[in-house]
């Protein structure tokens, strides 16, 4: 923990951690004195809840994936999977209970009672993988990641991935009630970073791939590793922006869960995967890019209302920092005041840095 000198105090420590998302550290919403992270306890990932007034530690028998505002309940995923498929957001000495199969039943998004440690799957894999089946499906590797309450609580949604033998990727967002009922599917082919705007409206980096999709969906061309070509193509041109957006139409979509809309955001001037994260009020929302051609990785703001972007800040980034090990800014949104913090890495070390943008706020108060 960091005080008002600046000075740093160790409160803990977690053999649970990987670059992307640290150990999920957070507060416990609602509380000033209680702090929530994952652990390893053997081959399990487990999750902690840490009092710091006493040194009280509480273990529960599965890790937290999200958190929900009210601060009473949480939701797991298979973090052993994660390890296998994505490493980058598993941890190291995890293992797949399901290693081999496809889409093991058993697993699924599970429900977390904070205050009892009581468990329960709300959502079960194979739910998911058979809710509107799409070819060759049942063929290919199946995990779920990034779960994600919304503002208050009420929904949640998660990607559901799935790996074919020629190593495409197909995802599909999901939205649901916070009990698991009422599953709707958002978009079919590539999706990747959200934020809820409210508990109605979800705002994804996403596209249906229609190019890709026979790349996915069984026959003699699944097995062809043209989602890996795709990839190495992608680094070797420098990672141009324009590629994904252009040529694959992936964007900012805004989606309305209940009426079932979807409605591109700032086209043309967001033209990268970012990391979206709303102001409290939901009129702005953040985003960044991946470093370009010159290293730098841009943040930007975006007022809803009127589809203007702005350029707030550039980092550069390590060119060695790439894949598993890399630095993304993960722009946050600060609860209560017009301030973004952001992640940076130098050659030595990371960073965290906070951004004021009351001016460019301001401009429409």
């Amino acid at each position: 923990m960091i005080d008002t000198t600046g000075q740093f105090n160790a409160i803990a420590s977690s053999k649970a951690w990987n670059f992307q998302q640290g150990s999920m550290l957070q507060w416990l919403p609602g509380s000033a004195d209680q702090v929530l992270f994952n652990d390893r306890d053997g081959e399990q990932a487990v999750g902690v809840c840490l009092s710091l007034t006493d040194g009280e530690r509480r273990t529960h028998e599965l890790p937290f994936a999200s958190v929900s505002p009210s601060g009473t309940e949480a939701l797991s995923i298979d973090f052993g999977r994660l390890t296998a498929i994505k490493p980058e957001y598993g941890y190291p000495g995890v293992t797949d209970s399901f290693a081999g199969v496809n889409y093991p039943k058993e697993s699924g998004i599970w429900h977390i009672d904070l205050s009892s440690g009581q468990t329960r799957r709300l959502i079960a894999m194979q739910q998911i993988v058979e809710f509107n089946e799409e070819p060759g499906v049942l063929k290919a590797f199946h995990y779920i990641n990034h779960v994600m309450y919304s503002r208050t609580g009420a929904r949640f949604c998660f990607l559901h991935r799935y790996v074919n033998a020629g190593g495409t990727q197909n995802t599909r967002l999901f939205a649901c009630d916070r009990d698991g009922s009422n599953l709707r599917l958002l978009i079919s082919g590539m999706a990747s970073h959200f934020g809820w705007q409210d508990d109605i409206r979800l705002l994804a980096w996403a596209g249906q791939r229609r190019l890709m999709s026979s790349a996915t969906r069984g026959g003699f061309i699944s097995r062809l590793p043209i989602g890996p070509a795709l990839k190495k193509l992608y680094r070797a041109l420098g990672k141009p922006a324009a590629l994904k957006a252009g040529v694959l139409n992936d964007r900012y979509i805004l989606f309305d869960v209940l009426a079932g809309t979807a409605d591109t955001v700032c086209k043309g001037d967001l033209t990268t995967d970012g990391h979206c994260s709303f102001s409290p009020d939901g009129a702005w929302f953040v985003s960044d890019t991946y470093p370009d051609r010159h290293g730098e990785a841009h943040l930007l703001l975006c007022h809803l209302a009127t589809q203007r972007v702005y350029s707030v800040s550039r980092f550069r980034m390590p060119p060695v920092l790439d894949g598993e090990v890399r630095c993304d800014l993960h722009p946050r949104w600060h609860p209560t005041k017009p301030s973004i913090c952001v992640d940076v890495a130098s050659s030595i070390e990371r960073q965290i840095y906070e951004v004021d943008v009351a001016a460019v706020v301001a401009g429409y108060r």
